[in-house]
């Protein structure tokens, strides 16, 4: 759990300007765009201190190949792009059962100004299509899905992860089902931004 669960009832509006103030100071520009077709077309992505709070945990794990379970990938596999900077070289897999999301996605990475095999696109049902993919051979998974969904992405992601990877689950998900698989090393924190960010380090 984050430090955050800590702080006396009295404090947490300490927090939310903290949060208000962080918020204004992000570039949204990056982002805004793909949330705004995700809108239109029926689907909330991460407000910019989200989508900044997913680049920096892609730095830090130093994302490669990153998984994006996701109903509107845009904004996060946007993020987990930007974390490689100039050098490039990520590969994110954005996943959603939604062609058209898929679609946005495709256009946000493009306008972005990165090549075409920054990310490959798959649209089919993001759980069926993550049991498929290789184990052990990613560095971050990003997923946006539902709470009764929760403890089959943590035990599948906890398979496709290399050591020092991160689950980042978008929603305050802590504490992680009990049937949850995962390691006695792994770290469970709770970032304080949009509607919570699960960050599950192993």
């Amino acid at each position: 759990m984050s430090d955050s669960a800590d702080v006396p009832a009295a404090d947490r509006s300490g927090l939310d300007g903290i949060a208000r103030r962080g918020a204004d100071l992000v570039d949204d520009s990056l982002y805004a765009p793909a949330r705004a077709e995700a809108d239109e077309l029926g689907a909330v992505s991460p407000d910019a201190l989200t989508a900044e709070a997913i680049r920096l945990v892609a730095r830090l794990t130093g994302a490669r190949a990153a998984v994006c379970l996701s109903p509107a990938p845009g904004v996060p596999a946007l993020a987990i792009l930007a974390a490689a900077g100039p050098r490039g070289g990520t590969v994110v897999t954005c996943i959603t059962d939604d062609p058209h999301h898929l679609d946005a996605a495709r256009s946000a990475v493009r306008s972005a100004g990165h090549p075409s095999s920054a990310a490959r696109y798959i649209a089919a049902r993001p759980l069926e299509v993550a049991d498929k993919l290789a184990d052990g051979a990613y560095d971050l998974v990003v997923a946006d899905v539902p709470q009764h969904s929760v403890s089959r992405v943590v035990s599948r992601s906890h398979q496709l992860l290399r050591a020092g990877g991160a689950l980042v689950l978008i929603g305050e998900h802590a504490p992680l089902p009990e049937d949850a698989e995962l390691p006695e090393h792994a770290h469970v924190t709770v970032l304080p931004v949009g509607t919570g960010l699960t960050v599950v380090t192993l």
